[in-house]
């Protein structure tokens, strides 16, 4: 008798084991992933801060091109082409 009574005992704990228990919190972790699968990113390729390093990124080679820009403009990208000297005719 006592070998069923310790069967049935264990099977007991194992079903128990098995089952687990529901609690609130992890239902409400659920519903909080499901809501946002991905929390991190902010585009469908990146993160917040990838998206402020490519905006810091544009904004510094735009400021150096229009720099560059300029620099043509004002005909600085260049040496002159005159001689130091004054030549004699």
């Amino acid at each position: 008798m006592s070998y069923f009574r310790t069967a049935s005992l264990l099977s007991a704990c194992a079903v128990a084991a098995l089952a687990g228990c529901s609690s609130d919190p992890v239902s409400a972790r659920h519903e909080e992933v499901r809501d946002d699968l991905t929390p991190e990113m902010h585009t469908l390729g990146m993160r917040r801060i990838d998206e402020d390093n490519q905006y810091i990124i544009t904004v510094d080679e735009n400021g150096r091109m229009v720099n560059q820009d300029l620099s043509r403009l004002l005909l600085f990208d260049r040496p002159s082409r005159l001689t130091p000297e004054r030549i004699p005719h």
